[in-house]
């Protein structure tokens, strides 16, 4: 109770530490969906409202949520922490591509690429991937990494055809 009043003043840093000293303390409670669930809930509002700053407790969040939905998946709450799971993700993999877009913009194509092939490899599905695939594609093709940029431009062209990504990687790189 004391968690879920640090939780309603938006104390999440209080409700947090008052939830994870609860589920070690009773871990086979049978409301244990709820504390975890709520665990999550206090990182996931810990979150900047912008992508430019420290993200590392969405990874924490996710990490709850995920925990929801594998250790009691018929929680009344499941679909929730799959939702905000979901929004994690995405801000993770928005901060991913607004690295790469930074590092692309100046030329430093090695890690703009590491940058895209990450977002495509661990954020695959949000959204990004053919932002991620054109971008990755015109990183290899300028780091001379042909096989990936054929490898990438194929990708795109084949999995998001008519889409504007797909159509700059035709005219910028074309067969090559």
């Amino acid at each position: 109770r004391i968690a879920d009043i640090n939780f309603k003043r938006e104390e999440f840093v209080e409700a947090q530490n008052h939830y994870q000293t609860f589920k070690e303390m009773h871990p086979s409670h049978p409301r244990i969906d709820y504390v975890t669930y709520r665990l999550g809930l206090s990182f996931y509002n810990q979150l900047p409202s912008t992508i430019d700053r420290d993200l590392a407790v969405a990874e924490r969040a996710i990490l709850y949520f995920d925990e929801v939905q594998q250790s009691t998946p018929n929680s009344q709450f499941v679909g929730e922490a799959a939702d905000h799971k979901t929004k994690a993700l995405k801000m993770l993999a928005e901060k991913e591509f607004y690295v790469g877009t930074f590092y692309l913009k100046r030329d430093k194509f090695e890690s703009a690429l590491s940058r895209f092939e990450g977002l495509l490899q661990k954020y695959p599905n949000l959204g990004f991937d053919a932002r991620a695939l054109y971008g990755a594609a015109v990183c290899a093709v300028k780091t001379e990494h042909l096989g990936k940029a054929k490898t990438y431009y194929k990708r795109l062209t084949n999995e998001f055809s008519g889409s504007q990504e797909a159509e700059k990687a035709r005219r910028e790189i074309g067969n090559r």
